[in-house]
């Protein structure tokens, strides 16, 4: 983690080593490890917001909470608890209107009625502040309200660095309690190969539509828009995503507000309930769509509402039927499949406004090969295949996740129908599309560079084979193992069969005079 310098104390400590000191504070008063982080992201929410000016009071309850003094007279308690919790009860009324750009969307992409997003920094479905604040004795509350007052600053925290900030601090929470179960960040370098990709397709564009089905805290949206704006004349981009964990749904909100960018981020579970099923608003269409859907998600839960979806008229999936016109549905452990089938059918859709859009997906192995050729996952993916969107896949090298080393792909879509998938390998002896990441940490070891970015490219666009590393295949496929199909290169196999018989000859020539050396030889 960078070290700022409004982060920096006489001791030098990081920002990590006050969550520590908060951690200290609730395993004293017996809180669960494993909920450890949903506290220090309560509070971290709320400095973010007051030191980015979005909200009219702070944490300084020495200082009447920075509020004017008659504001602080109607919230005042008996002491800093009871004044602390008036303030977190009004919360939707003390936002910096002025300041507070995206802080209002429709209630129907939200967890409850209120279009406000201050209401859900203070509800049962994202941060339960009150719960958080009445657990603490008033001196202990008084001590975390100190850590993040005068030891967590985020004034002069780099706007371009909130992406990544959930990541640096979930992570170190997760680890302490043992569960890193689902999170599977998203390095730039294969963010920024994803966009490289999709920038043919919109780099004449006035606006971007940009889709995210899985945004979690919009990392992903805020890196490929970061991305582009470098790369393209692309000035007014907009960002839409949708994330069923409330949590990680808010401070999503919070960091597109600090860092300001247009976003609807919609509150829900994808598969059930999708939010931009019709493009936005039912009229306009992305352009550019990106994910790394959980791999091997469990839907058993869903499987009713998504199997009556799928025989709807207007499915929200690509739906595959069988021979016996019967919907085929995947694996109930695999729901990456769904996220996909989400994924074609807008695509589907662009492609009959006659819209140019393109799509970077990542998943796991699985999604590409596994099952017989009769198995349902055979079957939809050579629907998917047959429906000539899958331009390119990718197989990525091993250890390009900070937690996970198993094999994955990334699936490049594209509206401009093709008759040919290009499939590359990243690692062959031939040649490594892939170096060291410069700042490898647990599992992840590799990235993409700027140079390893612009071969790929030209290797998943360029339609011609390149032996060892990349081939063209056709559509009409239920399966693909890319290793199968590129495979090792064989060293034997440039020599003539003239070489081989020599050498064959040779060989037993050695033998015979070994033999014969040994005395071995007409002793039959």
């Amino acid at each position: 983690m960078t070290i700022h310098s409004s982060f920096l104390t006489s001791t030098n400590k990081e920002l990590k080593d006050y969550y520590w000191a908060y951690s200290d504070i609730l395993r004293d008063i017996g809180i669960n490890e494993s909920t450890y982080d949903q506290r220090i992201m309560a509070f971290m929410a709320l400095k973010l917001l007051i030191d980015n000016d979005k909200l009219a009071f702070n944490l300084e309850y020495n200082n009447n909470f920075g509020l004017t003094s008659g504001d602080y007279i109607e919230y005042k308690g008996k002491d800093t608890k009871e004044t602390f919790l008036n303030i977190i009860k009004d919360i939707e009324i003390l936002g910096k209107q002025e300041n507070l750009h995206y802080f209002h969307q429709e209630s129907k992409y939200n967890p409850d009625k209120s279009k406000n997003i201050l209401t859900y920094l203070n509800h049962y479905k994202t941060f339960e502040l009150e719960r958080y604040i009445l657990e603490l004795p008033n001196k202990h509350l008084e001590n975390v309200l100190d850590i993040y007052t005068y030891q967590a600053d985020f004034r002069n925290y780099p706007k371009e660095d909130y992406k990544d900030l959930y990541e640096k601090t979930v992570s170190r929470m997760k680890k302490m309690s043992g569960d890193l179960t689902g999170q599977h960040f998203t390095q730039k370098s294969i963010i920024h190969l994803m966009c490289e990709m999709g920038i043919q397709g919109i780099k004449d564009n006035e606006k971007l539509a940009i889709y995210d089905p899985t945004s979690g805290t919009g990392s992903m949206l805020m890196e490929s828009a970061d991305y582009f704006k470098k790369h393209t004349k692309v000035k007014d981009i907009e960002l839409y995503g949708q994330e069923m964990h409330g949590q990680t749904w808010l401070l999503s909100k919070i960091f597109l507000e600090i860092t300001n960018q247009n976003n609807i981020i919609a509150y829900g579970n994808t598969l059930t309930n999708p939010a931009f099923s019709n493009g936005i608003n039912g009229n306009d269409s992305f352009d550019f769509i990106i994910a790394n859907p959980p791999f091997g998600v469990d839907w058993k839960h869903n499987f009713n509402e998504v199997t009556e979806n799928m025989k709807s008229t207007k499915s929200n999936f690509f739906v595959v039927k069988d021979e016996k016109a019967k919907v085929v549905t995947p694996k109930k452990s695999d729901g990456q499949f769904l996220f996909m089938m989400h994924i074609i059918n807008l695509m589907k859709k662009e492609n009959k406004r006659g819209k140019r859009a393109t799509a970077g997906v990542i998943s796991s192995a699985t999604l590409i090969s596994t099952g017989s050729e009769r198995s349902s996952e055979a079957k939809i993916r050579k629907a998917i295949f047959g429906e000539k969107l899958v331009s390119a896949v990718l197989e990525q090298p091993s250890a390009m996740f900070t937690n996970t080393d198993i094999t994955s792909h990334i699936w490049f879509l594209d509206t401009n129908p093709t008759e040919k998938i290009k499939v590359v390998k990243a690692d062959t002896k031939e040649e490594e599309l892939f170096t060291a990441h410069p700042n490898a940490k647990d599992k992840m070891k590799h990235a993409y560079s700027k140079e390893n970015i612009k071969k790929l490219r030209r290797y998943l666009n360029n339609k011609a084979n390149v032996k060892y590393v990349a081939k063209a295949i056709s559509c009409d496929r239920c399966e693909v193992n890319i290793s199968n199909e590129i495979g090792f290169r064989d060293d034997t196999e440039e020599l003539s069969i003239d070489a081989l018989l020599g050498e064959l000859d040779g060989l037993m020539k050695e033998m015979c005079d070994d033999y014969s050396a040994n005395g071995l030889l007409g002793l039959a």
